[in-house]
């Protein structure tokens, strides 16, 4: 019989042999930022809708809103602040303010997640009407006639008691 070696490990602390197997994501000093997971990022961003920016940036220690933002479902959030909270949930002890760098913010792209400045983002796009023609312009296209006819959708008939649909009978299989 063998007898198995039972090793007991704090929280927080990492395995010897995985730290030196991937010593990108375990240097000494550095937060992992590896260990963030999408779930985490969006975790962070439903807190923050839940709580409101202003009190979930007090909340973490970050003073105002940064420049850098991470654009989600056409809302902004604080890249900063939202990694932060995401670290904290992937290892339990979120980061402060002064441990994240920009480079940082790298993680965020890489879980496909779109990272920008608010310059970037405040500029105002240039319109289709003010760039200037500088080819000659086309002949206008003669209408396509229509190839296939949609068929009208068909009526779908409801029961007023429970809203089901009726069967093709006309009956409705939930109340009679």
């Amino acid at each position: 019989m063998v007898a198995s070696r039972v090793v007991v490990r704090r929280p927080g602390e990492q395995n010897p042999a995985y730290e030196s197997a991937h010593p990108h994501r375990y240097r000494r000093g550095v937060p992992s930022l590896g260990r963030v997971t999408r779930i985490n990022v969006l975790t962070a961003i439903r807190d923050h809708d839940l709580a409101g920016p202003v009190e979930f940036r007090e909340a973490l220690g970050f003073d105002g809103p940064n420049d850098e933002v991470l654009v989600e479902r056409g809302k902004r959030y604080d890249a900063r602040a939202l990694l932060a909270y995401a670290y904290g949930k992937a290892t339990g002890a979120p980061l402060g303010p002064d441990e994240i760098s920009y480079d940082s913010l790298r993680v965020l792209t890489d879980l496909e997640f779109k990272v920008a400045s608010r310059a970037d983002l405040d500029r105002p796009k240039a319109s289709p009407a003010s760039r200037t023609r500088t080819s000659t312009p086309r002949a206008p296209r003669a209408p396509r006639a229509s190839t296939s006819r949609s068929r009208p959708e068909p009526e779908v008939k409801l029961c007023p008691t429970c809203f089901m649909q009726l069967s093709v009978v006309g009956t409705c299989d939930n109340c009679d």
